[in-house]
């Protein structure tokens, strides 16, 4: 569980940071002042999901939610899909998502099949191995069967070579959602909603720390093809999971409490803390648990 003293001395660090010039060797972007200009129109809104404890603003923008427990962050990423699509396709008609697999996925099993109209939803993955394909059969194991969306909304990547998946997927992401017209991410499909999980190391998806991958980020590329001991697999980039108009984070359990720290207070060694590195032209929220 994320200890609220050790929020509490990330949220002072990230305070300070930004008021006393700093020497390390990361300097994070401010968030936007205004998220008007977005391509796919104003961000939604991330609002505080039932049974929030805590809410605070950092001074770059992101925001951080605190909750029971790892269920209760479950419940709260389920309520927050719901809210933040039925806004999106009441505004503009559809809604795309990207998403991860392990317990973020599992948790929309409990998204309602009324939540929203889900004919007009699209489902992209942060990241997915070639030929096992977990996460896109645990989506569809979890919720995009059941809730209903078109088959053809849920994007599979394909059974390639690392480097002719990642292009294939790019086009597919290009052709789903507006390009982002922002100078930091100029070009890059702009997702309504982008979820991520967080590991213990600070990764996100399947950018890791240190990684060729992470090191990609303001390179402009969308999909990143992995060809690593035997494993090939594709991943968005750093540059698209930016370029969306909201995206949360989940982080439950002790031992992500250092990384939580580090993330949000922004001391850390360049390429370190993958996670740390997510500051989305829209809202930007971080779900976490307490003791």
């Amino acid at each position: 569980m994320i200890r609220p003293l050790i929020l509490l001395t990330a949220l002072l660090s990230a305070a300070s940071a930004a008021s006393v010039p700093s020497s390390r060797p990361l300097h994070l972007r401010a968030a936007p002042a205004t998220t008007l200009r977005l391509s796919g129109g104003a961000a939604p809104t991330v609002k505080p999901p039932t049974g929030c404890k805590e809410v605070h603003k950092i001074p770059d923008g992101r925001q951080v939610f605190i909750l029971e427990d790892a269920d209760a962050i479950s419940a709260a990423v389920v309520e927050s899909v719901a809210a933040i699509g039925a806004e999106c396709i009441a505004e503009k008609g559809s809604f795309t998502m990207c998403v991860p697999g392990g317990s973020i996925v599992k948790a929309l099993s409990k998204l309602s099949p009324d939540a929203m109209d889900f004919s007009k939803v699209h489902v992209f993955f942060a990241n997915e191995r070639i030929g096992e394909f977990k996460c896109y059969k645990g989506a569809v194991s979890s919720f995009t069967e059941r809730c209903g969306i078109p088959a053809e909304n849920v994007h599979k990547v394909s059974d390639a070579d690392p480097a002719a998946a990642a292009a294939a997927y790019e086009a597919e992401m290009l052709a789903a959602a507006p390009k982002s017209d922002s100078s930091a991410v100029a070009g890059m499909p702009c997702m309504d909603l982008i979820l991520l999980g967080t590991g213990e190391d600070g990764h996100v998806g399947s950018l890791h720390p240190g990684s060729d991958e992470i090191k990609e980020t303001g390179n402009g590329k969308v999909c990143l093809p992995i060809d690593k001991d035997g494993k090939k697999s594709i991943a968005i980039s750093m540059d698209v999971i930016n370029a969306a108009r909201a995206v949360i984070l989940s982080a439950a359990g002790e031992g992500r409490a250092a990384m939580v720290n580090q993330a949000l207070s922004g001391e850390f060694e360049k390429w370190a803390v993958p996670a740390a590195l997510v500051k989305c032209e829209g809202e930007t929220v971080w779900m976490c648990d307490q003791a």
